[in-house]
Formats: C-alpha cells, sequence, structure tokens
C-alpha cells in the first residue's frame, strides 16, 4: 500500500536513521552479502545516498549509485536495478526525485529545507547557554539532515560568528532535569511536581576564570516553576524555601542538580504571577521595587521603546512635543535599570514620578563621584 505523501519523506528517513542506529554491516567477514540480502537493502542505500549527495544544486547518475553500492557497501547491482530503486523511492516513500533526462537525478526537497537548518544552526550557536563544544556538536547533527555540499556551507556560515559562550557543557542536561522535576505527568501517568537541590556557581579574581561555589558550597533547595530565555541565556523562576520568595537562577550556573523526593512550594504565588509582564519589567533578570513610571525619548527610538514595554494595556505612550514622546509603564526600580536609561544618554529622561528622578540623579552622583576621586 502506499503512504500519504506527506509522510513518505519523514518514514524514509527516519527508517534509514533507525537503520544506521543498528549498526548492520554492509559488508561481512565473508565477503560480499548474499544477492537476497543486497535486495533487502539497496533502495535504502540508494535513498541514503540521495539524501547524503544530492540536492537541488547538486546531481547524481546512475552510475555513481552504482559505484558508490560496490566501493562503499559491497553491493553489486545493474543500472537497470538502480532506476527501479529510484522509482520506488519517487512513488512509494515520496522523494522528491528530479531527472531522468542526461542521466542525472536531483533530490529537489527534503523534510527540513536549507534555510530552515541554517536558522536551527544560528540559533544554537548565538545561544550563550550552549556551549561551543555542544553547539559544534548540535550543528553536526543538524548538518546531518542535508546533502554533503550544504553542511560544508553551514558549518562554515555558523562559524563565521562570534558569542561568548558558557564554559559549562551540561546545561541542556540540566534543563531536562528541571523539566522532569516540574512534569504534571510522566509516561503519562500524573506525576507531583518536585523540589530541586543544586550548587550555585560564580566567578572570583582568584578563581582565574574557573567557577566557585557560592556560600561556601552551600546546597540551594528550591522549587521550580518556569523556565525563560533572556539574552541568550536560560534562567530558572522558583519559589526559594529559606526566604519564601520568588528568586532568579542562572541555569548555566547551576551544578550538581538533582531532583527531590519533595513537593515543590509556593504554588499560590505563582498562580498569581503574571509572567509575560514579569520578564518584561525585571531588566537583564535583577529586581527591585517596582514602581509606574513616565520616560522621555526622542521619536527615533520609538520602536526600540516598545521592543522593551510592549503595547499592553498597563503601557501608555503620547507625544510630548514635535521631537519626543513619553512612555508610562511598570518598572522594577534598580541600579541595572537606571543603567539601561543611562546608556540612551541625552536621548532619554525620567520625567516622575519625583523620587525616583531623585533616585536617578543620586545614581549619577555616585558615577561621578567615582570619577572625581
Amino acid at each position: 500500500m502506499i503512504c500519504g505523501r506527506s509522510n513518505r519523506v519523514p518514514a524514509c528517513l527516519l527508517f534509514l536513521l533507525e537503520f544506521d542506529k543498528l549498526g548492520i554491516k554492509l559488508k561481512s567477514e565473508a565477503g560480499l552479502m548474499s544477492r537476497s540480502e543486497n535486495q533487502k537493502i539497496k533502495t535504502l542505500l540508494v535513498a541514503r545516498y540521495f539524501l547524503e549527495n544530492s540536492d537541488e544544486n547538486h546531481s547524481v547518475t546512475a552510475g555513481d549509485i552504482v559505484d558508490y553500492l560496490k566501493e562503499e557497501c559491497g553491493v553489486e547491482a545493474e543500472r537497470r536495478a538502480i532506476y527501479r530503486d529510484i522509482a520506488a523511492l519517487r512513488d512509494v516513500f515520496g522523494m522528491d526525485i528530479e531527472g531522468g533526462q542526461g542521466g542525472k537525478y536531483r533530490l529537489l526537497s527534503r523534510q527540513f529545507d536549507f534555510d530552515d537548518l541554517r536558522l536551527l544552526a544560528e540559533c544554537v550557536h548565538a545561544a550563550k547557554f550552549i556551549s561551543a563544544a555542544k553547539a559544534k556538536e548540535l550543528v553536526k547533527t543538524i548538518s546531518g539532515l542535508c546533502s554533503t555540499y550544504q553542511a560544508e556551507e553551514l558549518q562554515h556560515e555558523v562559524f563565521l560568528y562570534d558569542r561568548v559562550k558558557t564554559i559549562r557543557n551540561n546545561t541542556l542536561l540540566t534543563v531536562g532535569i528541571i523539566h522532569a522535576a516540574m512534569a504534571l505527568k510522566q509516561d503519562g501517568k500524573p506525576h507531583m511536581p518536585q523540589k530541586i537541590s543544586f550548587k550555585y556557581l560564580k566567578y572570583t579574581l582568584q578563581s582565574k576564570g574557573t567557577q566557585v561555589e557560592r556560600r561556601k558550597g552551600a546546597t540551594y533547595k528550591v522549587s521550580p516553576y518556569h523556565l525563560l530565555i533572556n539574552d541568550g541565556n536560560y534562567y530558572l523562576l522558583a519559589f526559594d524555601d529559606k526566604s519564601k520568595s520568588i528568586r532568579t537562577y542562572r541555569v548555566d550556573r547551576m551544578k550538581n542538580v538533582e531532583a527531590l523526593n519533595e513537593p515543590r512550594e509556593g504554588a499560590d504565588i505563582f498562580a498569581k504571577l503574571d509572567i509575560e509582564q514579569y520578564t518584561r519589567r525585571v531588566f537583564s533578570m535583577f529586581g527591585g521595587e517596582q514602581k509606574r513610571i513616565s520616560i522621555r525619548f526622542i521619536n527615533p527610538l520609538l520602536d526600540t521603546v516598545i521592543e522593551r514595554f510592549g503595547t499592553g494595556k498597563d503601557v501608555f505612550y503620547r507625544p510630548d512635543d514635535d521631537r519626543h514622546f513619553i512612555v508610562t509603564a511598570d518598572v522594577e526600580i534598580s541600579d541595572p535599570f537606571f543603567a539601561w536609561v543611562c546608556g540612551f544618554g541625552k536621548k532619554a529622561k525620567i520625567v516622575g514620578p519625583t523620587d525616583v528622578v531623585k533616585s536617578m540623579e543620586d545614581f549619577l552622583s555616585k558615577i561621578c563621584d567615582i570619577y572625581r576621586l
């Protein structure tokens, strides 16, 4: 029975992947496989050849495939048999193979477009929470979904980037442990969300680039609720057992993470928390007292300000004069927030309330004092 076209290519790819995982030897110690054994796998080998060696810009011939089967796989085949295999890959597995004219064939499309794979690879490389070694491994895996020609281009393009990456290789493993601890179901059965424990790391001048444990190696115990990504880094939003408050932790600074056989706490607090508003107002993951403030910007900064504050019902924009506008929003007041405003220089000014304006003046005065010494 011929399967539906939308499912053919994925089925073929999965079959090939499982075939490779089994580690089936294409050449036996005694010599070539028997004719019947050849027939069982030959069509799959032809499919693999197309996946690895052909795309819309690179064609192959039946002769190329015959040589590959003989030299690389120990499989004897005639060209007529290759034509039948190609027809089967088209009609049964739905592989988008174009050609026949001039004896040349091309695999025009596959499960993922090359642009999709390029985007995935660039996202992997841009993520700070993925170490350089892990990023290289992941990009290699992504490259396996395109032809060898495209894979070379993909890896070359990705390595043109230069981002500061975490030095820890187990961030994704840590994320998996946290997800499992927060899960409401496991293996289709109800699961009680659990607390987790971990060591938290920091840099010191004495450690010379090596992270050391905070609080002299004390174990942190929290109730995990949400994983957030901010500026390329993973953060855990959790209820801290000790302070009985919401805390944020950088995941790549967490070490020895374990799920505990203890039900998590803080459900009533997180039930009232608006995550979207929380992440919008907490700049650079530093908290402070929340206040409603107004900031005056020059008009060309409107896009930047909207990207920071959003356009929710609690955020208001109004023109101030021909060159400026004012935004009013809820913000957690902190030094990182003041530093963010300072980054705009004369293009931005906090205009209210009075106590926040005074706090901004004090912040600037302290900075000036440093340079007067």
